[in-house]
């Protein structure tokens, strides 16, 4: 995949898939995750004749680390690249731990970013009147857990999470982190999406951990930006049945985006909220005013 020297010198690594002169579309993958393009989550945008662009967040694939990054640090990361690229206008998209960064891009290019598709994202660690880790699965109690006990404590914690992921089947995936996964969710990750994700994930690990480690760490930090404050449309989507991402944080980011529809799913986990089905999700944002 090619990659952008960014004024630091670091390398970020991405990709674009679709037509080459259609709409543009930024998707923020989740944690651990990668440019590597993944057909079940992508297509249903670029067969309505986007051009998605994917990136791996510093850490991760062949993007260099930024150690101590924030949520802002990587979204103006992705801010450079679409500069770089010519791309003057562009929706955000972010799922999972992708969320916050795709909510930071439209802050801090407010009069690039369009439109932002939340699906199923965090909420800030710090926000108010939010129990962060209430009705998350005990991996991900445990994973954020461990905020502020030192570096050495999140890389052992981040560790033995990668260690059940990595160079794993989609069913070792669910087993060993099962607790992270309603019915729902487990069962789309039998399918094909199963597969393409763990190729996903092990090609963001494959150079070891650093990009895991750095996303929790800008998680569990103050983001840098005040997403309650950006100008662009949110349409947001969040599952009931989500284990690694509970549905009140979901339900924060509703009350508090100052432009946002927000569509609370009861049937739906972190997985099948977004399989298949970014690119009617999308239509919202594209619609003529």
């Amino acid at each position: 995949m090619p990659l952008f020297r960014l004024p630091d010198g670091r390398d970020l690594e991405y990709e674009i898939s679709g037509p080459s002169t259609g709409p543009a579309v930024v998707f923020h993958h989740g944690m651990p995750g990668s440019a590597v393009p993944m057909p079940t989550v992508l297509d249903s945008i670029t067969e309505r004749g986007f051009r998605v662009v994917t990136y791996s967040r510093a850490g991760y694939g062949g993007s260099g680390p930024a150690p101590g990054r924030s949520v802002a640090d990587a979204a103006a990361d992705c801010v450079s690249l679409l500069a770089h690229l010519g791309i003057a206008r562009y929706l955000t998209v972010g799922w999972s731990t992708g969320g916050p960064h795709a909510l930071a891009q439209a802050a801090l290019a407010p009069d690039s970013v369009t439109g932002v598709l939340s699906v199923a994202s965090f909420a800030p660690f710090d926000a108010p009147g939010l129990d962060f880790v209430e009705g998350m699965g005990a991996q991900n109690v445990a994973q954020f857990g461990i905020a502020g006990q030192g570096e050495a404590a999140v890389r052992g914690l981040v560790a033995q999470m990668a260690a059940a992921v990595r160079d794993n089947s989609p069913a070792d995936v669910v087993a060993g982190l099962a607790s992270l996964f309603s019915p729902v969710d487990a069962e789309v990750l039998e399918g094909r999406f199963g597969v393409e994700n763990a190729a996903n994930m092990d090609y963001a690990l494959a150079t070891g951990d650093e990009g895991w480690v750095e996303d929790l760490v800008a998680l569990t930090s103050p983001w840098g930006v005040d997403v309650t404050a950006i100008k662009a449309q949110v349409e947001l989507w969040h599952g009931a049945e989500d284990r690694m991402v509970p549905l009140s944080h979901g339900q924060w980011l509703a009350e508090h985006l100052p432009a946002v529809a927000p569509h609370l799913e009861a049937e739906h986990g972190h997985v099948s909220i977004a399989i298949g089905s970014l690119g009617d999700k999308l239509d919202a944002l594209t619609k003529e005013k």
